[in-house]
């Protein structure tokens, strides 16, 4: 699966998304990447100011990489944020 994600919305249906399909609870997914579950809650639910290692942890846990690519247009919105 490939996403463009723009908000902390975005990855967290992105991050909730494969875990279900990986059959994983939140705990599951919490244990495997060394963080709290509640956490993992926070994630899923756009609620967290985590610090980048930490999303990269889960996306690992998930068998998921992150990738930075440049803007499909020009403008940029700081309120879309």
């Amino acid at each position: 699966m490939s996403a463009t994600i723009r908000n902390n919305r975005e990855l967290g249906e992105a991050v909730r998304r494969t875990r279900l399909k990986l059959d994983m609870r939140q705990v599951d997914l919490a244990r495997k990447a060394s963080v709290r579950q509640a956490l993992i809650s926070e994630l899923e639910n756009g609620v967290t100011s985590a610090k980048l290692d930490t999303v990269i942890k889960v996306l690992a846990a998930l068998e998921m990489d992150l990738s930075v690519i440049p803007r499909r247009k020009a403008e940029f919105d700081p309120t879309e944020y």
